[in-house]
């Protein structure tokens, strides 16, 4: 599963950071770091609705607050 967070200006200021190092933790809490795959990437042109993240392909916002939510439900929920 490929995950991919935007590192782009409009998103860093909303906290992709903090949601990448949420993401690596919750990866490798769950022990599936061979079943995800963490990328970062510039700007996937949706900057008005928080960090973009995407997940093989489809595309979601996320806030630091909604991380592990996210990863509990389109991740993990996934595999």
């Amino acid at each position: 599963m490929k995950v991919t967070i935007c590192i782009g200006s409009a998103c860093h200021l909303r906290g992709s950071k903090e949601i990448i190092q949420k993401m690596q933790q919750l990866v490798k809490t769950h022990n599936v770091s061979d079943k995800v795959d963490l990328n970062g990437a510039f700007c996937s042109g949706n900057c008005v609705n928080g960090v973009c993240v995407t997940v093989d392909g489809e595309l979601f916002s996320l806030s630091p607050e909604t991380t592990e939510s996210f990863f509990e439900k389109e991740i993990m929920g996934r595999l």
